[in-house]
Order: C-alpha cells, then structure tokens, then sequence
C-alpha cells in the first residue's frame, strides 16, 4: 500500500467536511464555467476551445511553433495535437511545416484564414470572460482567487 493512499484512507469524516464543500464547489464552478465558454466559442466562431487554443498559441507565439513547443503549451499529447492537426489543416487554419534542421521535427504555422479567425475570436473570448468571470470578482478576490490556486498549484509540484 503507498504511503499516499494510507493517508487518505486514514482521514477523518470531518477533516474531509473542512475542505470538500470548497473542492465541489470549484469543480462544479468549472465546469459550468467551461461548458459556457465553450458554447460561446462554438457559437460565435465555429470553434472548439481545443482549437482556438492552438490558434491562440500560434498567434501569441508570432505565428509558429514547434510541435513540442506547442504540444505543452495547449497540455495535449503529441498524438492528440498530431490529431488535431490533421484536423485544422484540412479546415485551412494551419499548416506543418518540416524543420530544416531536424528531419523528426517539424513546425505547426497559422495560415492567414487561421491568424484572421483567431483575431476575431479573441476579442469576443475575452469579452465574454470578462463578463463571466472578471465581473463577478473585484480586486481582492482575485488576489485571493490568484493566491489560492498558485498554493495548490505549488503543493502538487
């Protein structure tokens, strides 16, 4: 038995009353949140969040990165991205690009109709998260908000 299931097996009733309130709350305030920003991308730009992401990292990035690079970037995996890849170039938004340097290697680049499109979705993104989430939270909640995830965010490193 590991010592990490030992310790959750041995907890109290009521030191999981301390935090699960919290822990439920946040998850189902994400997936709500999630499921609406989705619907918006969806329905104002015929995308997937897993697509603008990659449209958004390639044009933060200046329009190209490596596959890796990106990969980590948007958390998929390399077969997740290289499927989703296959997808987006056959829509027009993106092209792979081999690298000169490294024939494993290669680039995923925006096309024009991809930097155009993630421009427009940007904006209207943006737009609608400041009104779901930026509204909702004055300045000190979001110190608090930002404080408390970057403590979790470091326990689980």
């Amino acid at each position: 038995m590991s010592s990490t299931w030992a310790k959750i097996t041995s907890m109290s009733a009521e030191s999981y009353d301390r935090w699960m309130p919290a822990w439920l709350l946040l998850v189902r305030t994400h997936a709500w949140l999630w499921d609406q920003v989705e619907a918006q991308m969806r329905n104002d730009h015929g995308l997937t969040m897993a697509r603008y992401d990659v449209l958004a990292s390639l044009a933060n990035a200046g329009g190209r990165l490596g596959l890796s690079d990106l990969a980590s970037s948007i958390l998929l995996s390399q077969s997740g991205l290289s499927k989703l890849l296959d997808r987006m170039e056959l829509s027009g938004l993106v092209h792979r690009d081999p690298d000169p340097r490294d024939a494993r290697a290669a680039f995923a680049t925006l096309t024009p109709r991809g930097r155009s499109i993630a421009r427009q979705a940007r904006q209207g993104h943006h737009d609608f998260l400041q009104h779901a989430f930026g509204d909702a939270l004055d300045d000190r909640d979001l110190a608090d908000l930002t404080r408390v995830m970057s403590r979790i965010s470091a326990s689980s490193s």
